[in-house]
């Protein structure tokens, strides 16, 4: 009888181990998810339909552009900036061709906001309102005969609760301090990393297509082992940066969902900074598909 003591010590002890080993694994998956939304009090919302009015913010936008936008478009708005090489479909001339969701203020702003799934076209929806409305409007300047701001289009826009910001200042101000942690916290996070990034200690074939594909389209974000990485959404102030995970984390869906892996890579996430790369072809898919999974044997 004494023999089972121990056995059920050990099994105490194994149960911790999964459950915890299970906990640091959602946490990290989690990490990668869009966040709940937050309700927020009448005062800090955007009164949209008053942006979409205001011309004025094209002189923001002008900034704003170049910093967000200017590297695949252009800076004329041709889709002929230095990172539009080898882009399909190729970055959008606003000056000649026609908008996939309308060249309305209200069409371009929500572009703006969710991407456009299967092209190379991320969200901007870390950025304030305001600042995507500025955008919005700095991009109609670049289009020939843009289409009237008229109440029916203004319509698609959620109407502003009574006591809304009439033009968004003190909601942008509450929103840049979205996703802040404390110092302490933050010191805290750089010494237990949760996601053990560093690079992987055995080297991989670089001249293979799922490697080519990789390090093409998917390592200025995910870091050239699939370790994760910080890079600067904003890079004036106030400064905004979105942490990647590793692409490796204990239990992530895309390693063993391929139909989920397919979706993420070709239509993007809606609502996120990743976009889509829906003109790959099936033979770069599965080789991308491939090397990710060779990354997690490498560490």
């Amino acid at each position: 009888m004494f023999l089972y003591i121990p056995v059920v010590i050990l099994a105490i002890v194994i149960v911790g181990m999964v459950f915890n080993w299970q906990y640091k694994s959602g946490e990290e998956v989690g990490a990668s998810l869009p966040p709940p939304k937050k309700e927020v009090s009448a005062d800090k919302v955007v009164n949209l339909r008053a942006l979409a009015k205001d011309n004025g913010l094209a002189a923001d936008g002008k900034m704003l552009y170049t910093i967000n936008c200017a590297s695949c478009h252009g800076t004329t708005g041709e889709g002929d900036g230095p990172r539009s090489a080898g882009l399909n479909p190729p970055p959008r001339n606003y000056h000649t061709q026609d908008f996939k969701f309308g060249k309305d203020i209200v069409s371009i702003f929500h572009t703006l906001e969710k991407g456009s799934p299967g092209t190379s076209m991320p969200s901007f929806s870390l950025l304030p309102p305001r600042d995507l409305m500025a955008m919005a409007h700095y991009v109609q300047t670049m289009i020939p005969d843009p289409p009237a701001t008229t109440d029916e289009i203004l319509a698609q826009l959620p109407e502003a609760p009574e006591g809304a910001a009439a033009e968004g200042e003190t909601a942008a101000a509450d929103e840049s301090t979205a996703g802040r942690i404390p110092i302490a916290l933050a010191m805290h996070q750089v010494v237990n990393d949760p996601y053990m990034r560093g690079k992987a200690t055995r080297a991989y074939d670089r001249k293979s297509l799922g490697a080519q594909v990789y390090l093409q389209r998917c390592a200025s974000c995910h870091g050239e082992f699939g370790e994760g990485m910080q890079t600067a959404v904003i890079a004036v102030a106030p400064y905004r940066y979105l942490d990647t995970p590793p692409l490796y984390a204990h239990n992530a869906p895309w390693l063993s969902d391929r139909e989920m892996f397919n979706d993420f890579v070709l239509n993007g996430v809606s609502g996120r900074t990743h976009p889509g790369n829906g003109a790959m072809t099936k033979e770069q898919l599965d080789a991308l598909y491939g090397f990710v999974q060779q990354l997690v044997i490498l560490r």
